[in-house]
């Protein structure tokens, strides 16, 4: 058979070489990049932007695997490299950061090798695979997320990146039993601090709080904020009628809450620093059945107690576990469970993703109640199942 018809049956392409690979990758790129450029159909765009998506994580997935080959063959040893992740970073030109992220990826595929497939696909993207390869490096959870990975796949699937992080750190949390207790270091290492830009003389805040405190304090700015969207979207209605859109307010959603803060501040400064306060109420979204283990758990002083909450040293079972505030910000249970004891907290219950609890004050429904109807379940219970009635947390880095 002569080159031209070898040409034909080979797609036009050359050979295996490396060369001859990268020389067909190479026709390819520019041939996408040309058509970005011109101007496309709608579902032309889509289909470009979805298949350049597919095609960069299997490139990224590559570019993984050839870290492993080089550590496999010594490659590294031979040029005089301490290992592969810096012969990479000196050949490519990576930082430090990046040369890390691929060696962490490269170690945590060989475990988990669905996902790996997946990457090799472009099933996955390259951020999730970042973000299961931080969870890896936990020894504790190790061998669970090896037996997680069909349902780590789904969640990808069907999860954007925020709610698909969420569930597997939640997932961590609830199967690393034998992990330090997040409170002990998050409240430990709470600190907050603003600085004046000499240049601009604006000041900027800067700090972390744990996860009850931050979410007390994003309640309260979010109940600011409303109302301060409310006195906006009430005077563009005043001057746009009934035609009045996000675009004719004001201030964005970021101004809103930086003068939210400034006017919890004035609220702070006419207030008796000394006085107690009533406090604001508090929701906290609980599983019924995660509500009922942390009762136990911190309630029993029985060494001898074999109930569930204690069986194999494992809590609360991750395919039902729930402890949030009602815009879905994950808590930590025990230390909420403890905060209710000594504060105003309105506690909703949930069982199979309804309500069945909403506490014990109110009856008619009308406020709490009627919100614990509406309840969000935004996020795929760890075992892989859909949501249901979505409701996306508020973000305050943009107008709605």
């Amino acid at each position: 058979m002569d080159s031209a018809g070898s040409d034909q049956l080979d797609g036009g392409f050359g050979g295996d070489t490396p060369a001859a690979v990268l020389a067909d990758l190479a026709a390819v790129l520019d041939r996408a990049q040309a058509l970005t450029g011109r101007d496309l159909w709608d579902h032309e765009t889509r289909e470009l932007t979805d298949g350049l998506e597919t095609s960069a994580r299997r490139l990224d997935a590559s570019r993984v695997a050839m870290l492993g080959h080089i550590a496999r063959s010594g490659l590294h040893k031979i040029d005089g490299h301490a290992s592969a992740k810096i012969m990479v970073r000196h050949t490519c030109r990576l930082s430090g950061t990046e040369a890390a992220r691929r060696e962490r990826q490269e170690r945590a595929l060989r475990d988990l090798t669905l996902v790996a497939d997946a990457y090799r696909a472009g099933g996955i993207g390259t951020d999730q695979v970042a973000l299961v390869a931080l969870v890896h490096r936990n020894e504790r959870v190790r061998e669970a997320l090896i037996e997680f990975q069909p349902d780590l796949l789904i969640l990808a699937a069907e999860c954007d990146y925020p709610v698909f992080e969420r569930v597997l750190r939640d997932w961590e949390r609830i199967v690393d039993t034998d992990g330090p207790e997040p409170p002990d270091t998050t409240h430990r290492n709470r600190h907050f601090s603003l600085t004046q830009d000499p240049e601009t003389l604006a000041w900027k805040p800067k700090g972390s709080l744990d996860a009850l405190d931050g979410a007390k304090v994003n309640e309260l700015l979010r109940r600011l904020a409303d109302r301060e969207r409310e006195k906006d979207w009430a005077a563009a209605k005043a001057e746009h009628g009934d035609s009045t859109c996000a675009a004719h307010l004001a201030r964005s959603e970021g101004q809103r809450w930086a003068d939210a803060l400034v006017r919890m501040a004035d609220m702070a400064a006419s207030a008796d620093p000394d006085a107690q306060g009533p406090g604001s109420e508090h929701v906290i979204v609980w599983d019924s059945d995660t509500y009922l283990s942390t009762v136990h758990r911190v309630t029993c002083t029985d060494p001898t107690c074999d109930a569930a909450a204690h069986t194999n040293d494992r809590w609360y079972d991750p395919t039902t576990y729930r402890c949030e505030t009602l815009d879905g910000h994950p808590l930590e249970p025990v230390a909420a469970m403890l905060d209710s004891f000594h504060h105003h907290v309105r506690i909703v219950l949930v069982t199979g993703g309804q309500p069945t609890h909403v506490g014990s004050k109110r009856r008619l429904f009308t406020g709490r109640n009627r919100l614990a109807v509406k309840l969000p379940n935004e996020t795929p219970t760890p075992d892989g199942g859909a949501p249901t009635a979505p409701m996306a947390p508020r973000s305050h880095e943009g107008d709605p």
